[in-house]
């Protein structure tokens, strides 16, 4: 049910508008004064605003204001209800923030029409909002997960391109098959993306199921390997040889990757990054630990948060989009998981994923090559 909050010190109009909006299905809450409209709206927050311009103390104007200066209220439709029929006064409550006006005396078949009418709208606002954060979520996830792909077929063709003859039939065939493999797994990830866009679905869709995760771990890595030798990182892990998860592959593995390219983007040359798995009748843990530049708390708050949008440049300048932790953090949660951080400025980082339980057979940790 929608909310409609009006705003009047005349109880006559009040009781007029309030029987009208009740009588048409609408939830309909009222306020006398500017102030108690405002405390209200926060409160409440309504799906549209009916509100009288001449009123004591703080008048409609003012009130549309503080309404548009909140970040909590400023995007709640304002329609002012005025006897004020030059165009000046129109203008002022348009320059105010509102997005409409009805003139008294009422029509009770126009303010319904008008309600209507900036509900609609703002509902196909808000849509489009959607659609863009989704469309910038896939760019974010072109941008991390396409990256490594490419790094690594353009890493093995470009040792074979300049120094051909210097490798045995062995090495090279090795090469070319790292490069296909990478190649398909590029051919996978475009495909997915490809659905995600054909459909609309977004990354909304969860389609769950019982997951190798080792599997799963060592190919994620496989791909960041020219990465990582570029800047002389050594990537260790302590996986179980066999190891299940319930949960979304491409979502888990998403996750994975972004977390995986962030640990290589912020550790210096000659670094460590340390993965690690366990699983225990409480759930599946997943920590992926570097010895990079690390973060204080303000920082690592702002990730949980989600707050943190804002793209850091890596330790030799990479640059990311700062939505990968927020497409990361929504991953987890879809997933039943939850993600925590610990990490120390110049000492590094532990990104920790925790999940609920699955069936596993652990065995020796190995070690990732």
């Amino acid at each position: 049910m929608k909310t409609v909050l009006i705003v009047d010190d005349n109880p006559a109009n009040l009781g007029i508008l309030f029987h009208c909006l009740d009588q048409s299905g609408y939830r309909t809450l009222v306020a006398q004064d500017g102030e108690a409209a405002l405390k209200m709206a926060k409160i409440s927050r309504p799906n549209m605003i009916l509100l009288d311009v001449i009123m004591p103390e703080m008048d409609g104007f003012t009130t549309c204001h503080n309404l548009k200066a909140d970040p909590e209220t400023r995007d709640i439709p304002v329609i002012f209800m005025t006897a004020l029929t030059d165009t000046a006064d129109k203008l002022a409550g348009f320059q105010a923030g509102a997005v409409d006006y009805i003139c008294k005396p009422f029509q009770q078949e126009e303010i319904l029409a008008r309600i209507h009418l900036h509900m609609m709208l703002q509902e196909q606002k808000n849509q489009l909002l959607r659609i863009n954060r989704e469309k910038e979520k896939i760019l974010s996830v072109v941008a991390h997960d396409l990256k490594a792909p490419f790094s690594s077929v353009l890493g093995f063709l470009g040792l074979l391109s300049e120094n051909y003859n210097d490798y045995t039939e062995k090495e090279k065939k090795r090469f070319i098959a790292h490069a296909h493999g990478s190649t398909l797994k590029l051919y996978q990830m475009l495909e997915k993306l490809l659905d995600w866009t054909r459909t609309g679905s977004g990354f909304s869709e969860w389609q769950p199921e019982v997951l190798d995760l080792t599997q799963l771990i060592h190919s994620t890595v496989s791909l960041f390997k020219e990465n990582a030798e570029k800047k002389k990182i050594l990537i260790r892990g302590k996986i179980p040889k066999t190891l299940y998860l319930f949960a979304d592959t491409n979502m888990i593995a998403s996750v994975l990757r972004n977390l995986i390219s962030n640990a290589i983007k912020f550790t210096d040359k000659g670094g460590k990054i340390t993965i690690t798995a366990t699983q225990n009748p409480s759930g599946t843990e997943i920590r992926i630990s570097d010895t990079g530049t690390g973060m204080n708390e303000q920082t690592v708050a702002s990730l949980l948060s989600g707050s943190c949008g804002k793209s850091t440049p890596g330790t030799t300048g990479e640059c990311g989009t700062g939505l990968g932790m927020v497409i990361c953090r929504e991953f987890i949660e879809k997933n039943k998981g939850t993600l925590s951080i610990e990490s120390e400025p110049s000492k590094g980082s532990v990104f920790i994923l925790t999940f609920p339980p699955a069936p596993s057979r652990p065995s020796d940790p190995e070690r990732l090559n």
